[in-house]
């Protein structure tokens, strides 16, 4: 019987005691991010599977955002690069956010789907989240929905109210409000978190927490009332972006959160970062998360 991604992914942290995801999303020397990118005649996919090699010992999966994987021949190495992760005891998550509809969406799920690759991200604003989620089912892919993001330009749209109907008594009465003719609506954030666990999908992505970002603590506890206690969560934001990891498992399961980190992985002494150090920054990594989620009750 064919593993759902919510199964591999409790596997592989059993096996590897690891909740780290390694992001792959290298930018290329003629992008100009200086130290935060390849040095100059470096070869990608060269770099991607040293990189690789390096993480995985401490890592249980790694995840290529595709904007970075759009070069000549960059598809073919994906595959590749998909092939050595999995040999390397890796799950691989497509990081593609998807947010097409109908057919365009199912063919770039088949896509993954060729590639070996995992799960996929999705990105379903135009309102066909349950869609995609059959569509990944069939794919035998992972869905890992956007949720509640710490980009500046989500405080705002977190908030957006989302008109409900029949599904009205399912949501806490403090969590509803009444507008435009007394009609029923609740937040964004709220809805694609219940709708995330209503129609199926195995995760959903929410921000790492900080000082600098808006997301609460109010938010990551709604989240967890509406999305249930099976759900994984994706956590980007760990790292360069200076996210906090820990608070999240006050709410959610010490093996459900796969924490992404990207820059401070690839490039931890910037350009000329060699794989030694990678794996040394990835060792710090999975031992500073074990003792975070081993100190928080579940």
């Amino acid at each position: 019987m064919t593993q759902t991604f919510r199964e591999k992914w409790l596997e592989v942290v059993e096996r590897k005691n690891s909740v780290l995801c390694a992001g792959l999303d290298p930018a290329e020397f003629e992008m100009g991010r200086e130290n935060e990118g390849l040095a100059q005649d470096i070869t990608k996919e060269v770099w991607a599977f040293n990189y690789i090699k390096a993480v995985a010992p401490y890592c249980a999966a790694v995840k290529p955002n595709v904007q970075y994987w759009k070069n000549d021949h960059d598809m073919l190495d994906l595959q590749s690069l998909t092939a050595h992760a999995h040999n390397h005891d890796l799950l691989v998550i497509d990081d593609s956010k998807l947010a097409d509809i109908g057919s365009s969406n199912d063919a770039g799920m088949y896509h993954t789907q060729h590639k070996k690759i995992d799960a996929v991200t999705l990105a379903c604003f135009a309102g066909n989240m349950q869609e995609a989620a059959e569509q990944v089912k069939k794919r035998n892919l992972g869905g890992i929905h956007m949720c509640l993001m710490s980009n500046p330009e989500y405080a705002q749209k977190k908030n957006n109210l989302v008109q409900i109907s029949s599904e009205h008594e399912q949501f806490y009465s403090n969590d509803i409000v009444l507008y435009h003719q007394a009609i029923a609506h609740v937040k964004q954030y709220i809805q694609l978190a219940f709708d995330a666990q209503r129609f199926g999908l195995e995760s959903i992505v929410v921000g790492a927490p900080s000082k600098k970002n808006h997301i609460t603590e109010e938010e990551l506890k709604k989240v967890r009332e509406y999305a249930g206690d099976k759900m994984l969560v994706l956590l980007p934001g760990v790292g360069a972006q200076e996210g906090e990891a820990g608070i999240i498992w006050k709410y959610f399961h010490k093996d459900h959160v796969i924490v992404n980190v990207g820059r401070d992985l690839m490039f931890p002494n910037g350009s000329v970062s060699t794989p030694g150090d990678q794996g040394k920054k990835a060792h710090y990594y999975r031992d500073m998360l074990n003792e975070l989620r081993g100190s928080k009750a579940y």
